[in-house]
């Protein structure tokens, strides 16, 4: 009987094309830093900077960004690039890695916050405040925010800020990612002399399109994010899928700051 229904639930979903997904709004793992700000509020010429390492604490292998509180009371702030929330986003959060380098000073506090581009100022929207109390050696760990929902179909950067700390040592920031729910429908294209093909697919998908595209993500029937590219990891306009199960997808394009949902095969 179970099996029957959920036989019946994925015709379903194939036969109208609507899933609830978890999609990747914007990441950055902090290896291109390209569109980012960095603000010395207190202008003590003390500012975050990016270094190598980082593995003992519990960071992945490759950069990451830091800001330093060593004999001093540090008010800095890293600002992310522009990224727009899609209006029928929900459910939108922050992840993010975060330690203090010192396991005796790690006293390190530090302030998220939200902003509408052309609107008020940076720190405005204060979403989240914190002051760790650990640090050294696997001390880092991931940290889970919730954006408001009125941030839906704006566009956005946010801000890391390190303040209120004095003598203390590094604080260090990680593998960003905002996310959300979003109900993901098939529709006719909308998208001006856009195809792709083949489908269903074995390897290769290649795309036709006039403008670039900005992001490819693609959607098991569950709803769960199995492939996410942004447009400068797309080599003449094509994308390698092999490494996809056999079975029925959901892929959204983003082009623009619009987005167009489509059904693929692998095969």
């Amino acid at each position: 009987m179970k099996r029957n229904l959920l036989f019946t639930f994925i015709l379903v979903i194939l036969a109208i094309g609507i899933t609830n997904a978890q999609t990747i709004v914007w990441s950055s793992d902090c290896e291109d830093l390209s569109g980012w700000a960095w603000d010395d509020i207190d202008g003590d010429g003390q500012n975050w900077f990016y270094y190598t390492g980082g593995t003992n604490i519990g960071f992945q292998p490759g950069q990451f960004l830091a800001s330093p509180s060593m004999s001093a009371s540090p008010d800095n702030a890293i600002q992310t690039p522009s990224f727009t929330i899609p209006g029928n986003a929900e459910s939108i959060s922050i992840d993010f890695r975060i330690a203090a380098s010192s396991n005796t000073s790690y006293l390190e506090t530090y302030g998220v916050y939200i902003q509408e581009v052309g609107v008020g100022g940076p720190y405005d929207d204060l979403i989240h405040q914190a002051t760790l109390n650990d640090g050294g050696d696997n001390s880092a760990s991931m940290v889970n925010v919730s954006i408001p929902s009125s941030y839906a179909g704006k566009t956005v950067i946010i801000s890391f800020r390190h303040f209120n700390t004095t003598n203390q040592e590094f604080l260090m920031v990680d593998d960003i990612s905002v996310e959300s729910q979003e109900s993901l429908s098939i529709e006719n294209s909308n998208f001006d002399n856009f195809s792709f093909y083949p489908n269903p697919v074995n390897t290769i998908l290649n795309f036709n399109t006039q403008k670039q595209i900005s992001q490819v993500q693609i959607f098991n029937i569950l709803g769960q994010n199995v492939m996410n590219l942004h447009g400068s990891n797309l080599m003449d306009n094509k994308i390698n899928v092999a490494d996809l199960s056999n079975g029925n997808y959901l892929m959204k394009i983003i082009i623009d700051g619009a987005s167009q949902v489509f059904r693929l095969v692998k095969k």
